[in-house]
């Protein structure tokens, strides 16, 4: 890879399996280390899918440091803010810092009825995403954590 990512943390949410997984270690083969958080564990009654497991986000710290990058996964709610506040904060402890921020976590709900997610063209997706300089909960937590630890964002 090309280490385009060397000395930068990424905090990913949904790291257990699928698309989290797969940031997580595309990102680490590119040189960042990893804080993650994942339910890993029940979801509610309205996802028709089984839910990732402690053991999957077992199996994404052990695909990250399989690269050589360091890891601080955690099971962690995203709906719960205290926790939330306690992995970042854990994981810039550990790791340093925080450069990157991947909110993936969140079930894909099927409306009734169907048994398969549907497609999204470009247009739908353009017309129902945020604009740009839209920030997630994390972004925002991103400069009074860099202030606390010290270092300008």
């Amino acid at each position: 890879m090309s280490g385009r990512l060397e000395g930068r943390v990424a905090f990913i949410t949904g790291a257990a399996r699928g698309q989290g997984r797969a940031h997580a270690v595309r990102m680490a083969k590119e040189g960042a280390d990893i804080i993650s958080v994942d339910l890993a564990g029940k979801l509610p009654p309205c996802v028709p899918y089984d839910p990732a497991t402690p053991e999957d986000l077992d199996e994404t710290v052990k695909l990250v440091e399989e690269t050589g990058r360091r890891i601080l996964a955690s099971v962690v709610d995203t709906r719960d803010s205290e926790a939330m506040n306690a992995a970042v904060e854990a994981g810039v402890s550990e790791l340093g810092r925080l450069d990157i921020i991947v909110a993936n976590a969140g079930p894909r709900r099927l409306r009734p009825g169907t048994t398969s997610v549907p497609t999204i063209s470009g247009m739908s997706w353009t017309a129902t995403s945020p604009g740009r300089g839209t920030r997630s909960w994390p972004a925002r937590r991103r400069s009074s954590t860099a202030a606390a630890a010290g270092r300008s964002s």
